[in-house]
């Protein structure tokens, strides 16, 4: 597992698009075009149930029609405060999650009993939406050029759903991410500006600067890398409020690319180091996380946006 995620990323760089190379010159890649397909006016035919019903908050299992027009599955939390309207956050996972992976749901849990509507969805192959057993592998991962974009238009769709919601305020959403949710979710906040602010944890970018000097890339494969990589795309989210939560002892995400990521999102963002590795193990998990917390209820209070 030490190299599960570097693995996942590099593969997707062959294979889903390709990387990138040096920082410096990150705001000069990825200016105009969004890099993954949206369809906000396409119809979402959303479905919910209940799933559970907790003294402090309802879940509903929820789905709706995603970019490719398949079926996304999610979880939605909804607080049971007496409030007409709630801000809203898109949690999403690491590579290997799904919409019930334990610490996913603990962190939803901890947004809903602070006033937020939560949703996470499956993302594709994976939660609801994973292959048949006989299907999976690290060779399905990557047999499909455009994943990372295909999460990207996920995200589109799910926001495009939470703000056909009543219990919604749709101009205070946000976007939370944890490891491969993260590195996904900043190139995805870059181009919505309807995610009001951003909470990347343990989180990176630049993954092919760490073998740039050892293997020369085609022009095209880099100027392809350019389209995802968050690297050259995490300047575009300011002025919106970004928090970039990264760890000392990372497993997964190597202090090289953290440090990119922070490098290219520039003096705008607010950088937390936290002494603990990538599972956050040693640590109040938690306690933690409230940080992310607190800095969203900051950034999306009714006082922050217009």
């Amino acid at each position: 597992m030490r190299r599960c995620l570097a693995l996942f990323v590099l593969g997707s760089l062959f294979t889903l698009s390709r990387a990138a190379f040096g920082a410096e010159d990150a705001p000069a890649a990825a200016e105009a075009k969004c890099p993954y397909p949206v369809a906000h006016d396409a119809p979402l035919d959303a479905k919910e149930r209940l799933a559970d019903d907790k003294p402090s908050y309802t879940r509903y299992r929820v789905e709706f029609n995603g970019i490719k027009k398949d079926r996304v599955p999610a979880y939605l939390y909804v607080p049971k405060d007496g409030k007409a309207k709630h801000p809203a956050v898109l949690l999403q996972y690491g590579s290997g999650g799904h919409k019930g992976t334990f610490y996913i749901v603990a962190l939803a849990e901890q947004f809903v009993s602070r006033g937020f509507v939560c949703l996470t969805i499956d993302v594709p192959m994976r939660g609801e939406r994973k292959p048949p057993r006989d299907q999976r592998g690290w060779q399905t991962m990557f047999a499909e050029r455009g994943r990372f974009q295909w999460y990207c238009g996920d995200y589109s769709r799910a926001v495009d759903y939470l703000q056909t919601r009543d219990d919604v305020d749709p101009r205070r959403i946000g976007y939370a991410g944890v490891s491969w949710g993260a590195i996904t979710g900043i190139t995805f906040t870059a181009h919505d500006e309807r995610v009001k602010a951003m909470a990347s944890i343990v989180g990176g970018g630049n993954f092919m600067g760490v073998i740039a000097d050892k293997v020369e890339m085609p022009k095209e494969t880099v100027e392809a890398a350019k389209s995802f990589d968050p690297v050259y795309h995490v300047h575009r989210i300011a002025p919106r409020p970004l928090l970039l939560m990264n760890v000392t002892k990372d497993q997964l995400v190597p202090r090289f690319f953290a440090d990119a990521l922070h490098k290219a999102a520039g003096d705008h963002a607010k950088k937390v180091w936290v002494e603990t590795d990538h599972f956050f193990q040693g640590v109040d998990r938690y306690a933690v996380l409230e940080d992310v917390i607190a800095f969203m209820l900051e950034n999306l209070s009714e006082t922050k946006t217009p």
